[in-house]
This record gives C-alpha cells, sequence and structure tokens, in this order.
C-alpha cells in the first residue's frame, strides 16, 4: 500500500533547542534543527535577507577577466557571449550580454544548436565567430572541459574567457581566465553557484572596477537588477538552493514579482503564475520548463529572445510559441518514456539503467533518464544511438557521482561534462557497447546496493495539533525552496484513515481524510491515485505531508500535500 521507500527521520529534535528560540513557530524549529540549523547564530544567518555575498574576486582569474574586459571595451572590440541551451546557460547569456551592452561594450549572443553542434564551445562556431570579427569570446555555464578548443582559439588569435559551474577535470583549459567555483584554488567561500550565479559575479566584479576607475558610463545600473535572471537560472538549474545560492534566489524572486522584463512577464503570463505569488516552484515546474523547452525541440534563442525582449507585443508573441513547443514537449516525453520503459528489464547487477537506441529525441533524454531514476531510484544513462553517434545524458541518485562513472570513459567519449546527480556526453557509434560494459564496471566497483533503496528524508514527527494555518506562514521562511533546501517534510504517525477516494480526470490522484480522534484533516496526493485499492477506510496509517493552505471559494483551509501513506505500526 505504500510506495516502498524508507522513512528516514534527519535528525532527532532536542527540546532544548526549541527553549533557546521561544519566538520561533515550533514546527519550523525542528525542521531547521533537522537541516543543521541549530544555534540562535546559524537561524538569524538562514532567515536574514542582507547576508554578503562575498567578494567576487575572490573566484580564481576573476581580476584577469574584468582587464581583458575593460580593454575590450575601451577599445571597442567584437564581445561575444557562448552559452548554453538550457535555461541557466539562456538567462546566464542575456544576463551578461545585457550587462556588458549597458557598459557600453559591443557584446551578442551566441547559443550553439543542440542538434547541429552539441553542448559546449565546438571549433567551427569559433571560426565563425573570428570570420565576423569577434576578439573575445566569454563561455557562460560552458567551457570547463574545453581544452581542444582553448588550445584553438589560441591558433585563430580569439581570446577566451571561460566561466562556468561543473565538475573541474584535472586539466583545465589553457583560456586567458577559467572562473569556476569548483577550482580548488578558489577562494571564494561558495562552490556550489549556477552558472548564471557565476556569470552575475562576473558583473559585480567588471561593475565595481568600472567604478573605482572612473570608466563606468553614466546611468550604469545596479547589478541587482540582473537579479530576476539569476534567480531563474538558479532555480531552475537545481543547484542547491543553500548559503549563496539562496541568497541570490531570495533577492532574485523579489525582483521577479516586480520584474520590469517584458519577457518574464509574458512568461508567466503564459504559464499562469501570478507575479505576486510567484515561488520558487513556479519556476522550476512552470516557468523553467518553457525555457527548457526551446533548446529541447527548436533553438534556444527563441528562448533568449523572450528574455532580452523590449516590447511586449514581441515578448507575448514569444511566450506563446514556447508554451505550444513545451505542450509538444509534454506529449512527446509521455510517449518516449514508455518507449524507454519498453526497452529493459527490471535492473540487477550493477543497478544501472542503460538505455540507447535510434528513436529517443536527442533534446529529451535527459528528461527521460530523470524520469527512469524517480520511478526505479537508480542512475539511467539514455542515449539516441545511430549510425551518426551517440548522444545522450545521465541522472542519478543520492549518493552516486554520475559524472565520475564519466571520467572512468573518458578515453572513449568525445565531449562530456556535469554535476553528481546530472550529465551529458557523447561518444562515436561503434564505442557504444564498450562504452557500456566500462560504465557498468564501474557503477559494479562505487555504486553501494543500500543507495538502491528508495528513501524520504522527514523533518519532523508532529501531531496534528502542532499544525495550524498559523504553522503554514511560519514554514514560508523556509522559502525559496529546491535543491538541498526542499519545501517541509512531516510525518504524523497512528492517523485513522476517514474517508477516500481517486479524483483527477483518470482517478490518478488521492483525495483523503484522516483524524487523530479529536481533529479532521483534508489530504491531496498528487499521482497517488494507485494507492486508493490498497486502502481501506478505518485502519490506521501514517502519512508524510507538507503542510498547505487551499484558497477555495474566498474561503483558505489548511490541508495535507501527501507524499506517501504507509500502515501504522
Amino acid at each position: 500500500m505504500s510506495s516502498g521507500k524508507q522513512w528516514l527521520l534527519k535528525r532527532r529534535f532536542v527540546e532544548s533547542f526549541g527553549a533557546q528560540m521561544p519566538d520561533l513557530d515550533p514546527v519550523l524549529a525542528k525542521v531547521l534543527y533537522a537541516r543543521g540549523i541549530d544555534t540562535p547564530e546559524k537561524v538569524a544567518a538562514f532567515l536574514a535577507d542582507d547576508g554578503d555575498l562575498g567578494n567576487p574576486f575572490d573566484l580564481p582569474d576573476m581580476a584577469a577577466a574584468v582587464t581583458r574586459l575593460r580593454r575590450a571595451r575601451r577599445a571597442g572590440e567584437r564581445i561575444v557571449v557562448y552559452g548554453d541551451f538550457d535555461v541557466d546557460g539562456v538567462s546566464a547569456t542575456a544576463l551578461l550580454v545585457s550587462a556588458l551592452c549597458a557598459t557600453g561594450a559591443d557584446a551578442q549572443p551566441y547559443i550553439p544548436d543542440r542538434f547541429d553542434e552539441a553542448y559546449g564551445l565546438n571549433k567551427p562556431a569559433l571560426q565563425r565567430l573570428r570570420e565576423q570579427g569577434a576578439s573575445l569570446v566569454v563561455t557562460v555555464d560552458c567551457g570547463i572541459r574545453s581544452c581542444a578548443e582553448a588550445d584553438f582559439c589560441r591558433e585563430i588569435g580569439l581570446d577566451l574567457i571561460i566561466t562556468d559551474h561543473h565538475t573541474v577535470p584535472e586539466r583545465m583549459p589553457d583560456a586567458l581566465a577559467v572562473i569556476d567555483p569548483k577550482r580548488a584554488d578558489s577562494r571564494y567561500p561558495f562552490g556550489q553557484l549556477a552558472g548564471v550565479g557565476v556569470a552575475y559575479m562576473l558583473v559585480v566584479a567588471l561593475y565595481r572596477a568600472l567604478h573605482s576607475t572612473g570608466e563606468a558610463p553614466e546611468g550604469l545600473p545596479d547589478p541587482q537588477r540582473y537579479l530576476d535572471l539569476v534567480a531563474l537560472g538558479t532555480v531552475a538549474d537545481m543547484v542547491p538552493l543553500i548559503g549563496t545560492n539562496r541568497m541570490l534566489a531570495r533577492r532574485g524572486l523579489a525582483r521577479l514579482r516586480e520584474t520590469a522584463r517584458p519577457g518574464l512577464s509574458a512568461l508567466m503570463a503564459a504559464a499562469g503564475v501570478r507575479p505576486e505569488g510567484l515561488r520558487s516552484e513556479d519556476i522550476a515546474f512552470r516557468l523553467g520548463p518553457r525555457i527548457n523547452a526551446a533548446g529541447r525541440l527548436e533553438h534556444a534563442m527563441l528562448a533568449y529572445r523572450l528574455l532580452s525582449a523590449d516590447s511586449m507585443a514581441e515578448a507575448q508573441e514569444l511566450a506563446q510559441e514556447l508554451d505550444r513547443i513545451n505542450a509538444r514537449r509534454q506529449e512527446l516525453l509521455d510517449r518516449q518514456v514508455e518507449l524507454a520503459r519498453s526497452t529493459f528489464q527490471e535492473p540487477v547487477g550493477c543497478g544501472l539503467l542503460f538505455v540507447a537506441g535510434p528513436d529517443f529525441h536527442e533534446g529529451i533524454v535527459g528528461l527521460i533518464a530523470s524520469r527512469l531514476t524517480e520511478a526505479y531510484y537508480r542512475p539511467a544513462l539514455v542515449m539516441r544511438a545511430d549510425e551518426e553517434g551517440v548522444r545522450g545524458s545521465a541522472r542519478s541518485i543520492e549518493g552516486f557521482h554520475i559524472t565520475r562513472a564519466l571520467d572512468a570513459c573518458a578515453d572513449l567519449l568525445l565531449r562530456y561534462g556535469g554535476h553528481e546527480r546530472a550529465a551529458g556526453f557523447s561518444l562515436a557509434a561503434e564505442n557504444l557497447e564498450l562504452f557500456r560494459q566500462r560504465v557498468e564496471a564501474h557503477c559494479l566497483a562505487h555504486l553501494d546496493p543500500t543507495l538502491l533503496q528508495p528513501r524520504q528524508r522527514v523533518d519532523a514527527i508532529v501531531t496534528l495539533a502542532e499544525i495550524c494555518e498559523e504553522t503554514v506562514l511560519a514554514l514560508e521562511a523556509l522559502e525559496p525552496t529546491g535543491e538541498e533546501n526542499p519545501p517541509p517534510l512531516l510525518a504524523t504517525l497512528g492517523l485513522e484513515l476517514t474517508a477516500l477516494k481517486p479524483v483527477g480526470s483518470e482517478g490518478q490522484h488521492l483525495q483523503l481524510y484522516v483524524s487523530d480522534g479529536l481533529r479532521s484533516l483534508r489530504g491531496i496526493g498528487f499521482r497517488l491515485g494507485h494507492m486508493a485499492k490498497a486502502l481501506e477506510q478505518g485502519t490506521k496509517i501514517d502519512v508524510l505531508y507538507t503542510p498547505a493552505l487551499e484558497l477555495w471559494q474566498g474561503n483558505t483551509y489548511l490541508q495535507m500535500i501527501v507524499h506517501d501513506v504507509r500502515p501504522s505500526r
């Protein structure tokens, strides 16, 4: 009847912590303590809105990059911002082009075509950019593994500044500057910035230098005007929403709610998002997928044009186009996930899901891999493979670094890169079987079988008496939520199931009512409709949920957003 996931309490609450902070909501105190925010000083820092973002010049090679950009601006050189086709890359490209142009620099965007060029720097594109008059290329969200391309830039007289946030390889590209917070020699106190976060730090550093040297043009905007784009890319890229990322996202969300960018206003309208009520989950599940859809099925420059649009008329047209593309993407994904499920048997041995075939759409292999990892709780590699080559994406589970698995196959890969939980790669068709053998061997050696047990990490065990409308409002302090700072997950044990029924057009959701004998509460479990047949009214159950407020016909109701249900022990 349950999902089969283990419920693991993150940390047992110590009552003395709550006693130290009597003004803190008791449930919020339990959640913060569970997440290691366990002193009054840590709580104050977590809840503060005015935290220090750090010195951008503590990032390696930042001074060299700023010096070169200043020189290019003074000389009127053509600067090309070379981005990526996901939300992080597109928002970083829009941010840096806009910020450079605001200084009076000649800056233009370049985003490669996913299907003709693939991810990252490529020599034909660099050659064309040089022939078109570019003398400086600045990457955003890519380049950290582009050693051959960096050497090629030197050969053709094209200066290269790399800004990236992906895992740093043993050999870095020989570029004029390589800015990556994951570099071992970085003095910057936070190493988990998104690509757009690194681009923002470059802008902050450049603007500081222009002001300190008297070079800043009249009316140069405050870098904070770009924080709406920073929030967009940071939340959508699923980097940890802690530390500096949390501060950037929180401030950026505030700007997004009042954004002056026609493209973002039009996108929110197309996605049915009210700006004044915008939350991080709206970026993750509504805005981000629409921007990503352009690069997955068409070209990411559609999304760039939206973010850079000057008029509302142009922005509305582009937002509607992205909405249509996203609807196509959703339909295609559902079909291709079923195709992927039909191509493999339940994984055994190494625990890896390895799916390859000519019918998979290259633009959504990462989404397919994510669905498989979520469904089977296994690392998943999904590839479009035909006579022209293999291009794929990988997704992983907590505790298994998928990019290191690709490191073990580096000699077989044409290009690759990523994070602990997600990566992309390409290879020649004739190496596919050897690649499978090599990556499976790595999994056998390094993937702990105990990691393959699905688990839910519970913030706190609470009673229904502890949950009220004020509790939900207090838990808003956790926003913005996301990777490593998820919405609060609470467990209440031994409740009586007083009513239940499947709801939704196809009965895909589960509605239930529970009682502790004194109080009754409604719950809704999205995509849990299949549990209805195994549940029996009147039985005792444990419920895993996030408390929420629902507005209905002008009234506010407290309810549970149910994540899992199990028989009470």
